[in-house]
């Protein structure tokens, strides 16, 4: 168990597992889904998912007025 006050670290290869672990490969999740899956802040996956859109191949897409789609392209080549 944390610290009280303390708020648990998430790294960006927690992110990337919660992608890994779903049924459909292909389906985005927003920062919100992630955020429930990992049991963080949706402020907290949002920075993570950022990291990982400048440092691997996530992707986003704008879906509406605040609202945002990430996946992991599916190469079919």
């Amino acid at each position: 168990m944390s610290p009280p006050g303390r708020e648990i670290q998430y790294t960006e290869s927690d992110v990337i597992e919660v992608f890994k672990q779903r049924e459909d490969y292909a389906e985005p999740l927003t920062a919100s889904e992630i955020a429930d899956r990992l049991g963080c802040s949706r402020r907290t996956a949002l920075n993570k998912l950022h990291a990982l859109e400048d440092e691997t191949d996530i992707t986003s897409k704008k879906v509406g007025g605040r609202s945002r789609v990430w996946w992991i392209p599916v190469r079919t080549d």
